[in-house]
């Protein structure tokens, strides 16, 4: 894309990363290469703007747009509210935060972030997660906050969170520390891929009767 206006200003290819003039006498390599100490630059470049607004605008627009559009991409696998640093955290507190952030993906419908937490070694969780939290309304997955979290406990393989509702034990969610960070039992999540369930949802679904075969059983009283 080229602008041109009186002869003296030239901007050649932004968005293909070629070449950026600006004057006659300043020259800017690449255009992700832009040296902004470089004063002279900026106020030749503030003068041109100012004297050309409907085309500092155009530039500023394709700026702008391939600034969001970056955030996007390099945002899609964590800017969900799902803290996924919580598996390398170290003893009993890093497992009863991974537990709650698995929770947190359930809530999200994030099956990304949920394999991350769960299973990071299966190529196929997030594709399986996928389709089973597609099934369900974010009202219903909302109601995974409805399942209590125990403290973490420490046990010969790694950890285990005990699940309750209205205080009543439904089960624990065991977890191993392997490769430096934490993660479900595989025997566990072999279970809830089978099932096509989530941890917290199983138990959801048990109490809304639609419970396929999954890890708890939760009182429908």
């Amino acid at each position: 894309m080229d602008i041109r206006s009186g002869g003296d200003v030239e901007f050649n290819g932004i968005a293909g990363g070629r070449d950026v003039s600006v004057g006659d006498n300043v020259r800017i390599g690449r255009w992700h290469e832009t040296n902004v100490t470089n004063v002279t630059v900026l106020k030749r470049a503030h003068r041109w703007a100012l004297a050309h607004p409907v085309a500092a605008c155009a530039v500023a627009v394709c700026v702008v747009s391939a600034g969001s559009w970056a955030g996007v991409s390099l945002g899609s696998g964590d800017g969900s509210g799902v803290d996924l640093s919580v598996v390398n955290e170290e003893g009993l507190p890093g497992a009863g935060h991974t537990v709650e952030q698995t929770r947190n993906a359930e809530r999200l419908g994030d099956a990304a972030s949920w394999c991350h937490l769960v299973a990071p070694g299966d190529q196929a969780c997030e594709s399986t997660m996928g389709s089973v939290f597609a099934e369900k309304a974010a009202s219903y997955r909302q109601r995974v906050d409805e399942i209590g979290l125990g403290e973490p406990e420490k046990t010969a393989t790694g950890a285990q969170v005990m699940l309750s509702w209205k205080g009543e034990g439904q089960g624990t969610v065991r977890l191993v520390r392997t490769g430096g960070r934490w993660q479900v039992d595989p025997n566990d999540y072999a279970l809830l891929k089978l099932c096509r369930a989530g941890i917290f949802l199983s138990l959801v679904d048990a109490r809304s009767q639609e419970l396929r075969c999954g890890m708890f059983q939760i009182p429908t009283t």
